[in-house]
């Protein structure tokens, strides 16, 4: 399991554990109930109450199926009018073979919409350097000319960590 799915169950489970803590604090629950007084009378008992029910989590979408078509379907789509669909294939593209993906999300580094693509090819290129290495600084070297050469300046910072990322797992 990558670990981008993995900070994701434990999000979600997380999210779980306080919508549930919630619903119990706010049922008035959180005091322990009072020791009934003995008497030679037996004490009246209260209808049950019931506990609250908490929907269970959505399931986990399954990992796209990484086939040649679907790899060309992703770069395809990464060019689409449809920011949802260029926001799936761009993500996806993290488990893409990398002499694939990382030409595209190169581009996208620097030419993709600043405020979801560039960000979302940033992500794929760490996941790509994480799971698929990069012994040979491709990914270091798109990670350096987005910092350099490319026109939001805003994004630097990110470009930057990402790289410091890159590059300490490439030590290792």
């Amino acid at each position: 399991m990558s670990k981008s799915r993995s900070t994701y169950l434990i999000s979600l489970l997380v999210a779980s554990g306080a919508v549930f803590a919630g619903v119990y604090f706010a049922s008035g629950r959180d005091d322990p109930p009072a020791p009934a007084p003995i008497t030679s009378a037996p004490a009246p008992t209260q209808p049950a109450v019931a506990a609250p029910v908490v929907a269970p989590p959505p399931p986990v979408p399954a990992a796209p199926e990484v086939t040649p078509d679907a790899v060309a379907r992703w770069i395809a789509d990464t060019a689409s009018a449809d920011a949802a669909k260029r926001a799936t294939a761009i993500t996806a593209l993290a488990d893409a073979p990398r002499a694939d993906a990382l030409p595209v999300l190169r581009h996208l580094l620097t030419d993709g919409e600043p405020q979801v693509d560039r960000g979302l090819a940033l992500r794929s290129l760490r996941a790509l350097a994480r799971t698929q290495g990069d012994k040979d600084g491709a990914i270091r070297d798109a990670v350096r000319h987005a910092i350099y050469h490319g026109d939001d300046q805003g994004n630097v910072a990110d470009l930057q960590q990402a790289l410091d990322a890159v590059e300490a797992s490439e030590q290792k």
